[in-house]
């Protein structure tokens, strides 16, 4: 390689591709990054029930012909849904997550009606809260990909100062 090509490939080329890992090791790092801590969060992985109330409930399958739901009483629930389920009665939207068990999730899937001291109220899973999901590689892929970049986008000048040093050495000798 002569010397022109030196100066074109360190000068040009590899900060360029330095940029190109930081740019790609940026997109794997940071859903990387995310998808470790996610599940320290707290709505990681829980479900949203919503729960309409008995008047609501009423209007909506008033008929006979309307769908043939689930019918849970509240003992049925698992403790997890109970506390969700009460919540969610006392809440203004009507939605609660529920932090735990959710054995009856495929019937909330679908709607389900809950009797809860003697009223009826309506009951379905209105958010899934699924966790995001990354490869196991990615964040310390992306992490090396982005230290890597930085050190072809100073490969230039660090060339350049190795140069000075190699002839301020052959000056003294």
């Amino acid at each position: 390689m002569s010397a022109g090509t030196d100066s074109f490939i360190f000068q040009y080329l590899a900060p360029f591709i330095g940029v190109l890992l930081i740019a790609v090791g940026i997109a794997g790092a940071v859903p990387g990054g995310y998808a470790i801590i996610e599940p320290d969060l707290e709505n990681c992985g829980n479900p949203t029930i919503g729960v309409e109330s008995p008047d609501e409930t009423a209007e909506r399958f008033s008929s006979d012909e309307g769908p043939r739901l689930p019918q849970l009483t509240f003992e049925d629930l698992s403790a997890a849904e109970q506390d969700a389920f009460q919540a969610a009665i006392d809440d203004p939207v009507g939605e609660e997550q529920v932090v735990g068990d959710v054995p009856n999730a495929d019937a909330f899937r679908r709607g389900a009606i809950v009797t809860y001291e003697g009223e009826e109220y309506y009951v379905t899973i209105v958010a899934e809260n699924t966790c995001f999901a990354a490869a196991p590689l990615q964040f310390p892929l992306g992490v090396f990909a982005i230290a890597l970049g930085f050190l072809c986008v100073l490969a230039p000048p660090l060339y350049r100062r190795l140069i000075r040093l190699e002839q301020r050495a052959g000056r003294t000798e």
